[in-house]
């Protein structure tokens, strides 16, 4: 009995790593340096160096400040494993992207990218 618990401890944990295995990489934003207004969003989604492709990305943009309301966009596939949508910054300042990922398969993944000095136009 002991053993056959240990077995399917194991096999839980195996999965649990699975899981973890996407992530996002080559992230950025585009104008350089950011200003205020429309912000292309841009990253690539893997699983160590295969793309993983036919997620479902929500992004919320959040100053780093408190009491300021969040923005709120979607990002498409462009290409396999590639990534691109749009936030509209609506002020002067330090902002965090957070990209809230669907996989294929219902699993999530959570991953932030800092976007320092949002410049006025």
């Amino acid at each position: 009995m002991f053993f056959l618990t240990g077995a399917l401890l194991i096999s839980g944990c195996s999965r649990a790593s699975q899981a973890a295995g996407a992530r996002v990489i080559e992230k950025h934003t585009a104008p350089q340096p950011p200003q205020v207004g429309p912000n292309t969003v841009i990253f690539r989604l893997a699983n160590g160096t295969t793309p993983v492709t036919g997620a479902q990305v929500d992004l919320e943009g959040d100053m780093t400040h408190a009491g300021m309301a969040p923005v709120f966009g979607s990002a498409k596939e462009i290409s396999p494993g590639q990534y691109q949508g749009q936030l509209t910054l609506n002020m002067q300042g330090d902002w965090v992207v957070l990209m809230h990922i669907t996989l294929p398969d219902g699993r999530k993944v959570e991953d932030q990218m800092n976007v320092n000095g949002v410049q006025a136009r």
